[in-house]
């Protein structure tokens, strides 16, 4: 189970990055008594809203939700230091993280494209934190599901880890085969490829 004080306890103390300060502003209880809201600014602007679910043994699992980024300081966030070090702070704690990409223009373009989720440059993030599953969940009405995400999950196994990768094996060579953006097989095939020098090291 996810450790509630010690993961309230940082943000209430704040993260620090090059950007500024992350750090929790203002919690609110969600739709049932596991679920709570979390709204964390940058400095002194309003950043993003994570929806914490604890889990319910033996059926759920917890999971994050990171969605609700502030527009304005989304050419701030997107690929800095405030970003990575919140992605690796959240995956001590969650096995299952979903985020949303909507405002992340270079992600958006990517998953348009045809880019693996796992190699687009979110998920990428993820994966380097021990991410293997990823689904993209694009849904145009949004509705309750929200309306684009990455949904990553860690494998609870070995065998599942590397089912994981040969899939995303797969997933990359069919992108290479189809796509005709030499700079965006260029971007992937660099991404892939720190992949597979870190897994053979």
């Amino acid at each position: 189970m996810v450790k509630y004080e010690e993961l309230l306890k940082t943000l209430e103390n704040g993260i620090n990055s090059e950007e500024g300060e992350i750090r929790l502003v203002r919690k609110s209880q969600g739709r049932f008594k596991e679920e709570f809201n979390f709204d964390l600014s940058l400095g002194s602007k309003p950043l993003l809203t994570l929806k914490v679910f604890l889990g319910r043994k033996p059926y759920w699992q917890p999971w994050v939700e990171v969605f609700g980024v502030n527009p304005n300081l989304r050419n701030v966030f997107f690929g800095s230091e405030a970003e990575r070090k919140l992605y690796e702070f959240l995956s001590e704690h969650f096995g299952r993280i979903f985020v949303e990409y909507f405002e992340d223009k270079e992600t958006t373009y990517e998953l348009q494209k045809g880019v693996p989720p796992a190699l687009s440059r979110l998920g990428f993030e993820l994966l380097k934190l021990g991410y293997t599953y990823f689904r993209d969940w694009y849904i145009p009405e949004g509705l309750m599901e929200g309306g684009h995400k990455i949904q990553a999950e860690k494998p609870k196994t070995e065998e599942a880890k590397k089912r994981h990768l040969e899939n995303l094996k797969k997933e990359f060579e069919e992108f290479i085969g189809k796509c005709e953006d030499e700079g965006l097989i260029k971007k992937v095939k660099e991404r892939y490829n720190f992949l597979e020098h870190e897994g053979s090291s």
